[in-house]
Formats: C-alpha cells, structure tokens, sequence
C-alpha cells in the first residue's frame, strides 16, 4: 500500500513539473511600427513592461517581430499565444482573450495638414465620405468603429506613410496616438507643428491580446499577476 502511495505522489510530482515547464514559456508577436511603445525592433515601453511582469511569475517570453496585422492573424490560428498593444473593444473582444489587466494607456488624437480648417471633436461629426489614413489592423475605439463604413479608409504600415500622406494633402486627416506622433516627427526630422493636431479621438487600454485557439487561460492570468506585482512594487 505505502509502495501505491509513493509512485502515486512521484506521479503527480512528475506531472505537475511538466506542466509548469510547459507553462514556464510564451510566444508573443510583437508589431514593429509604434515608437516609442514598440520600434522596428519590437522594442520600447510595452515590451519592457511585460518582460517585467513575466519575471515577476518566473515566465519566459520568446517575441516574434511581424507587421501588425500579422502579429493580429498569428494569434487568430494560434501561431502566437499572444500579440501586444491591442485595444480592448467590441471587436477585439470577439477574436481574442483579454485578461483583467492592461499594460498601458495611449491617447489618438485627429491630425490633419497644418493648413486645414478641419476640427472635428468625434467620429460621428466626421462627414460621410472623408479620407482618412490609418494603419493597417489598428482599433481606433467602439465610437469610430460603429462609424467607420461613412469614410474612406486608408490603411498603410507605418506611421511615417500617415505623416507623409497628411502634409501632401492625399489625405483630409488622419488617427495617430499622440506619444506615437512625437517620436515619429523627430525620427523623419520634422517639427511637430509639420502637421496640425486637433482633439482627441479616443483614449485606448492597451492589452495583451491572447489566442482563442490555443490553451492561454493560464498564459493570461500570470501576465496579470505579474502586472500586478510591478505596480504594487516600491519603485526604486
């Protein structure tokens, strides 16, 4: 009887390891046009925030770097377990898993040619028709997003397409978060006045936005918890 009672504890001993090790390890996607939260690298602000918070819970992150839309489509067939600065909205919620915490908040503001008289104050005041640039897969809020058939997108791949589209009037405004705009005029050299702001769009949470396909309840609720952990610690 003792002998039963030994193998069966070295058998669960065994198949718990086994699935921590599994566990111990996430794949995410990571865009690679969204300074300074995420460069051409895959580096910046999110990205050093979840290698913190998985530390926190003793989790290896491995990151793939692709456009975002592909970050987005990997996560769809399960090729990632995860991709980064999602917006949690109607949409997303539809395709993704999304835990309790986000990594950050990011304002999107209208921007417009410095020579515009245009200023909206939301989507809905937006006439019917308007060209407006975007980028490619991006969410711009549950407002624009139940508004969006009235206008003519313009979807591209980087910010400095968006900048480019504005100040040569191929466009009559654009969608860009605001700390992506700053850190997009300095790196092509232009004043921020190159182009002219107008009011806020949105304010997003932005998430980790986990596969529906694979197993990533446990994936999820450890990043939360590690997120947790960081904002509780001291800062030094």
């Amino acid at each position: 009887m003792k002998a039963r009672i030994v193998f069966f504890l070295i058998f669960i001993s065994i198949s718990f390891s086994s699935y921590s090790y599994s566990n111990s390890k996430v794949t995410l996607a990571v865009e690679n046009s969204w300074p300074p939260y995420s460069n051409n690298q895959g580096n910046g602000i999110s990205k050093e925030i979840i290698i913190k918070a998985y530390q926190a819970v003793n989790v290896e992150v491995e990151f793939i770097v692709v456009p975002y839309k592909r970050a987005l489509h990997m996560v769809k067939i399960g090729s990632a377990d995860g991709a980064f600065n999602v917006t949690k909205q109607d949409n997303t919620e539809d395709v993704f898993n999304f835990g309790e915490e986000y990594l950050l908040q990011a304002k999107a503001s209208y921007y417009y040619n410095q020579d515009a008289t245009l200023n909206f104050s939301t989507a809905t005041s937006i006439p019917d028709g308007t060209t407006i640039a975007l980028i490619l897969g991006y969410e711009y809020g549950d407002i624009f997003q139940q508004n969006k058939h009235r206008f003519k997108e313009v979807r591209v791949t980087n910010q400095e397409q968006i900048v480019q589209l504005i100040r040569k009037k191929r466009v009559d405004m654009a969608i860009m978060f605001d700390e992506v705009v700053k850190d997009t005029m300095t790196n092509m050299g232009l004043k921020n006045s190159s182009i002219k702001q107008g009011q806020i769009n949105h304010q997003s949470d932005i998430y980790v936005a986990f596969s529906k396909t694979n197993d990533t309840k446990e994936m999820m609720r450890l990043l939360d918890e590690g997120l947790n952990r960081i904002r509780s610690s001291p800062r030094k």
